[in-house]
């Protein structure tokens, strides 16, 4: 024990192994690592919550699209602000965010949902199938104002804590041990991209069963076990070399400098388009596989289902990252040069557009659904007796094998009776055809092989995708000085989110419009028209402007005339 802490209490003795062993800044990046993904998926949670509130179950609803949009309008307003107040004590300010975040997702707990009995996937008759999992249907619900409020609350918050992960958190790695950024980014990004697009599959069954509270409190409480964990770091570590300014550090001239900045402000543009272009593309894709493939892709199929895919998916993605973080780790004292990442993420991005590109393009030979007129719905005549609502469960074709035709629904196909043979269901009785009636798509077997091309194309995609961020976001956090690095990634997360969630999100809420065949009863889409194609061109496009923004970029002076030192020379200068 060195003589700082002998003749203290055991308390102090306690805290000081605390700070030195445990404490480390490993364990911050541990910590930091779980908040985001227990973070994204207490956003995910309330979201599913939200569909729920809105009756459509599993089926997107048209108040997620605003959600989002509205949002990302508050991160654009309170963004930067949020991130620079908190760059004195970063991991106050982070706790700080988690815990508000938590309070919001338990006050959801206190408006709960009333019991309801679950519907299913019908037949004509009305009668339901018990091999589909389903959603349940809401009585009247007196509490459903209140929680929709908390919900909204939880979403917003959310979303202003993972800002606060980047600003904050990733800055205070990054500070310390600036030739690890990419490692430390990486990892980040890894995360959000493959553990977090999986948290809606994960949660989507318990959000509509009457034990929905379990998976929410689960997360609220971890939540919030987090922030009380991000107190007990210390403000800095004791071997941070902390770098003397004169410059102005107060809100409104470190925002001048930040805006001043042509790499910086170059690069989130590069940025905004690769965001709005993947993550568009990920909203719409299982409405993209049932439009192009006529795959059912609500509900478990077992003979197309994604379950495998979503884990190799997360698999590839993590290593895709990781070539990228270990390849630009630990080479230098700052990692990576601005224009070196600028010039490796607008390369990667080229290959993200040829990628969508190719998923453009595959294709393969489906047949219309029964009374799909002029790329719009109907009812069939043969089945209007029957009374049929899709709009509760989407699409759930069968296949009347004698004339090959394809429809919507059991219901609507006139079914009245089915059979279950070890997850095959057989339908009976059926008024729009022949007995011989079958669960899935009549292009089921010859989509199949090409279905799972796309399922491999789409992987690949969001992995390359994925490491494109990565390299491009590294230059933000190296174009600017450490100083500046908080308010910084605040506002580009801030300018990303404007540009990505609400331009961008509009662009594929446009697309979606355009194409829809059959309209659900709160406005969303149920089932689009093949010419959905246009969501990964748009993807592509996207994708292509990203990547010419970021080579200029990486061909643009660093300082850009601000009259500050970045961090590259900074170091420089100490060398």
């Amino acid at each position: 024990m060195t003589s700082a802490v002998q003749g203290k209490t055991v308390f102090h003795k306690f805290w000081y192994f605390l700070r030195k062993y445990v404490l480390t800044l490993k364990r911050f990046d541990l910590c930091l690592q779980g908040s985001l993904l227990v973070i994204i998926l207490l956003e995910s949670n309330a979201m599913l919550l939200l569909r729920r509130d809105a009756g459509t179950g599993y089926i997107q609803a048209r108040v997620e699209d605003w959600v989002i949009v509205g949002t990302a309008i508050i991160e654009y307003i309170l963004g930067g602000v949020l991130a620079w107040s908190g760059r004195g004590r970063r991991n106050l300010a982070l706790a700080g965010c988690l815990a508000v975040t938590a309070i919001c997702g338990l006050l959801v707990l206190a408006f709960p949902y009333k019991e309801a009995t679950p519907p299913t996937v019908e037949l004509c008759d009305g009668s339901p199938i018990s091999a589909y999992t389903n959603p349940l249907s809401e009585t009247k619900d007196d509490a459903k104002p209140y929680r929709i409020t908390a919900l909204i609350l939880t979403v917003v918050m959310s979303s202003l804590s993972m800002i606060s992960v980047w600003a904050h958190g990733l800055t205070y790695l990054d500070d310390h041990e600036p030739h690890n950024g990419t490692y430390f980014y990486g990892i980040l990004i890894s995360i959000r991209l493959s553990l977090g697009l999986s948290g809606p599959n994960w949660l989507r069954p318990g959000a509509v069963r009457d034990d929905w509270w379990v998976a929410h409190l689960a997360l609220s409480l971890l939540t919030l076990i987090f922030a009380v964990q991000f107190t007990l770091f210390p403000k800095k570590m004791p071997d941070y070399k902390e770098i003397e300014t004169t410059e102005d550090i107060r809100f409104i001239p470190s925002l001048v400098r930040v805006m001043k900045n042509k790499v910086f402000n170059i690069q989130v543009g590069a940025l905004a388009c690769l965001n709005a272009g993947l993550f568009g593309f990920i909203y719409y894709d299982r409405a993209y596989v049932q439009a192009r493939f006529h795959i059912e892709s609500v509900y478990n199929d077992l003979r197309t289902s994604r379950a495998i895919s979503d884990l190799f998916r997360a698999l590839v993605v993590i290593f895709f990252v990781m070539i990228f973080r270990v390849r630009f780790s630990d080479r230098r004292r700052d990692g990576v040069k601005a224009n070196t990442a600028a010039r490796v993420g607008g390369v990667v991005a080229i290959f993200v557009a040829i990628f969508f590109s190719v998923i453009a393009g595959l294709q393969c030979p489906i047949d219309d659904i029964a009374d799909m007129n002029d790329g719009k719905w109907q009812q069939p005549q043969c089945s209007r007796d029957c009374g049929c609502d899709s709009t509760n469960y989407g699409f759930t074709p069968v296949c009347v094998l004698d004339t090959g035709t394809t429809y919507f629904s059991p219901c609507n196909a006139g079914c009245h009776g089915y059979e279950d043979i070890n997850g095959f269901l057989l339908f009976q009785n059926c008024t729009c055809g022949a007995e011989r009636v079958v669960r899935g798509s009549c292009s089921l077997l010859s989509c199949r092989s090409i279905f799972s091309i796309y399922q491999l194309i789409y992987t690949v995609t969001v992995a390359v995708g994925a490491a494109a961020i990565l390299m491009q976001g590294m230059v933000l956090l190296r174009a600017v000085s450490q100083w500046d690095k908080p308010i910084a990634i605040g506002v580009a997360l801030a300018m990303v989110s404007v540009l990505a969630n609400v331009l961008g999100h509009f662009i594929y809420m446009l697309i979606s419009h355009f194409t829809c065949a059959y309209l659900g009863k709160d406005g969303a889409c149920l089932f689009h028209h093949p010419t959905l194609w246009w969501a990964a061109v748009a993807s592509a496009i996207l994708a292509v402007c990203s990547a010419i923004l970021s080579l200029i970029s990486s061909r643009v002076e660093q300082s850009s005339g601000t009259g500050v030192t970045t961090l590259e020379e900074n170091i420089s200068m100490e060398e």
